[in-house]
């Protein structure tokens, strides 16, 4: 085969080389989606399965213990009120948006319903918002509801990146009066990770 045969050939060879390249990307780039979206549909498999089983637990915490039920459902309104801040004005205003969910002794000896003399909010300008609680009851009657609450608080300054913090507090229900007679915050809770294990 001559020099110009071999590059007439080589010339019609090249778009068949580059169909045939391009045919074989499309069809890894076919699979790789297939695959995602089979992946993603087990997950959401999985996630509905995860949510109707969580449904059931609290179907069946409402009807075993309706006093832990009342007591989470009680202390969740109770945190949103005291954790969700955006301004001084909404810090200063809170005790009296909480006190109808406790008791009077609570809203005396609770630093949580102490006045900010310093106006923290206003100084450092930082944003709360509650974001969710663990409620973890240690006993249960028909008198009181005790435990331990972790509180997870979402909090930023200005324009920077959220932050979570976990508030811990000693806490006590009582189901006949319908509120929370201790609300004793104990510190925070923090997560520390060693890098050099991953």
């Amino acid at each position: 085969m001559s020099k110009v045969n071999k590059k007439i050939a080589l010339l019609w060879a090249m778009p068949a080389l580059m169909v045939i390249t391009g045919l074989g990307f499309w069809l890894a780039t076919q699979v790789a989606v297939r695959t995602h979206q089979s992946a993603s549909n087990e997950l959401a498999v999985e996630q509905s399965k995860l949510i109707n089983k969580k449904s059931k637990v609290g179907t069946v915490l409402d009807s075993k213990q309706p006093n832990v039920s009342a007591a989470s459902t009680l202390l969740d309104k109770l945190f949103t009120l005291d954790w969700t801040i955006a301004s001084q004005k909404e810090f200063d205003a809170k005790a009296k948006q909480m006190t109808p969910y406790v008791s009077q002794d609570v809203v005396k000896n609770s630093l949580d319903f102490k006045a900010d003399p310093d106006k923290m909010i206003t100084q450092t300008g930082v944003v709360m918002t509650y974001d969710h609680m663990d409620f973890l009851p240690t006993s249960a009657s028909a008198t009181a509801v005790k435990g331990k609450v972790i509180v997870f608080v979402k909090s930023h300054l200005k324009d920077s990146a959220d932050a979570t913090t976990r508030f811990v507090y000693n806490v006590s229900y009582n189901p006949k009066t319908n509120l929370v007679t201790q609300l004793d915050h104990i510190g925070t809770y923090q997560l520390q990770s060693d890098s050099s294990v991953l």
